[in-house]
């Protein structure tokens, strides 16, 4: 009696194991059938093979415009200067209508305007006390005191000249108006000339105006100036390097943006 239930037991097993092995066979021989008709389509029709090539081509391009827009990006990150103004400038010139070309031929005029002014800043080695930053509202021209000023005084240094002489003849290829701007220190101001160091920078920036107006003969009616006094630090007036930083004065040559109707 055992032994059949044995018999009984183990057909049942012969039997789930042969269906198992005919049923992965079988699903064997329907790949391989589909295989070689894959392969006799390809055979017959060649192009069915490169329907999808395209991808390489467009995945290429995409590679090379994530490059280009991380390079743009990295230059923005890092600080805009004339030479990514002008980048940005020639893209843009060659899918302007031709009154944008216009305005961007003002624009590149600018531009090349602060690159040349900052290769001046680096030929004569004054990168710790002088910098351009470029942007879409003006071109800003900082230079700090040790420059221009001695410590109190409103009255120019003749070391100033120079510098001032190659502003001027930059400003001078422009029409436009420009804003200069006098910034002081926290330090408080012990001075029988001026009260308060809001009339010390009034002072020098109206020093650095006369200059352009008097020895360089340009017109009045460009220039405007302000004083600001400690109020506007760039930074912290905690230490004597950054109360330095803080003592400038500000050329902002004002970017004129043509109004859309």
């Amino acid at each position: 009696m055992a032994d059949q239930e044995n018999d009984i037991y183990s057909g049942d097993l012969d039997e789930d194991f042969i269906s198992e092995e005919d049923k992965f066979f079988s699903e064997f021989q329907k790949e391989e059938k589909e295989s070689e008709k894959e392969e006799i389509i390809y055979e017959s029709d060649p192009e069915g093979m490169t329907q999808h090539l395209w991808m390489v081509s467009f995945a290429d391009l995409m590679t090379i415009l994530m490059i280009f827009f991380l390079s743009l990006f990295g230059y923005a990150y890092s600080g805009i200067t004339s030479n990514y103004e002008k980048t940005v400038t020639m893209l843009q010139k060659g899918v302007a209508t031709q009154k944008e070309k216009n305005i961007l031929e003002k624009k590149e005029k600018e531009t090349n305007a602060a690159a040349k002014l900052e290769q001046f800043i680096k030929d004569k080695d004054l990168s710790e006390f002088a910098k351009v930053e470029t942007n879409a509202q003006r071109v800003k021209i900082s230079l700090s005191n040790p420059i221009l000023f001695d410590s109190g005084s409103s009255d120019l240094k003749n070391e100033a000249i120079p510098a001032l002489k190659e502003i001027a003849q930059l400003i001078r290829t422009m029409d436009n108006p420009v804003i200069v701007e006098g910034h002081t220190d926290n330090v408080p101001m012990i001075s029988k000339r001026f009260r308060s160091n809001f009339e010390l920078s009034a002072a020098r920036a109206f020093s650095v105006i006369n200059y352009f107006i008097s020895t360089e003969k340009m017109p009045p009616s460009r220039f405007s100036t302000f004083g600001y006094g400690e109020y506007r630090p760039i930074g912290s007036n905690d230490t004597e390097s950054n109360r330095a930083k803080n003592r400038r004065i500000e050329i902002n040559i004002i970017r004129q943006v043509e109004k859309k109707s």
